[in-house]
């Protein structure tokens, strides 16, 4: 069973992934046939469901140190993503880690937080407006399908399914994108502190947050220079969950 769960979120990703509609086809038939097989396993087996979504998530986490923390202090039942997002586990994901990302590590990439030189401050300063424009991508997802028509989401699912899944592709790719930049240039900044460079002149500076406005912070009480390497670590762990082919990431 372990093994028949691997392979069917294998194939889930490439069919949310893939753009070519002959593989989407040949996947969606292959996803249908282990989907079938899964059900019949546990139709002759008394397999016990919560055992077996536990075991799913936990194969699903292994690496993902940012995620679990985030899943573990995530409010019970919250349900403030639209219903796209709610009814895909990986958008779900994708929607923390954005939320995650927003709270404790956006601020960091101020001026007041994080000094850097003429050239690197503009890189710096560019990430507020790419961040921005991939939070409307996620508004853009939630808002249709929070407004569709019963009547015309039924009349027309096949055409809504396309649409759905060009956009969750799209909201992918920018994700993608953003979180290389933010590895590159994170590392970067780490490389030349480690070489005695000049780019980042406060990497010795303590953050501090103001507790009755901010309320507890990720990053209190780290160094500018230690917070630069979780901001990597948290921008590599994304990369890797997101799972875009390097090749499809920079053609797009």
């Amino acid at each position: 069973m372990k093994q028949l769960n691997r392979l069917i979120r294998q194939f889930e990703a490439v069919y949310r992934t893939t753009g070519d509609p002959l593989q989407r086809e040949r996947v969606n038939r292959e996803l249908k046939r282990l989907k079938t097989a899964k059900n019949q396993i546990e139709s002759f087996h008394e397999l016990d469901p919560q055992g077996i979504r536990e075991e799913e998530e936990y194969e699903e986490l292994q690496g993902m140190e940012f995620l679990k923390r985030i899943l573990a202090v995530a409010p019970k039942g919250r349900t403030s993503e639209g219903a796209e997002v709610r009814e895909d586990p990986e958008q779900l994901h994708l929607s923390r880690y954005l939320q995650f990302f927003e709270d404790e590590f956006l601020p960091l990439l101020s001026e007041a937080r994080l000094k850097l030189d003429f050239k690197h401050s503009l890189e710096r300063d560019g990430f507020y407006h790419r961040f921005g424009n991939l939070r409307r991508l996620f508004a853009d997802l939630n808002d249709e399908s929070s407004r569709m028509d019963p009547y015309f989401a039924e009349k027309h699912a096949e055409d809504i399914r396309q649409r759905s899944f060009k956009k969750r592709r799209s909201i992918a790719l920018e994700a993608d994108k953003f979180f290389r930049s933010l590895v590159r240039f994170s590392g970067d900044l780490i490389d030349d502190i480690n070489q005695g460079g000049s780019i980042c002149l406060n990497y010795g500076d303590t953050l501090q947050f103001d507790r009755k406005l901010e309320g507890n912070r990720y990053l209190e009480n780290q160094s500018v220079r230690d917070a630069l390497g979780q901001l990597n670590d948290l921008a590599t762990e994304i990369v890797k969950f997101l799972n875009v082919p390097r090749i499809e990431s920079q053609e797009s």
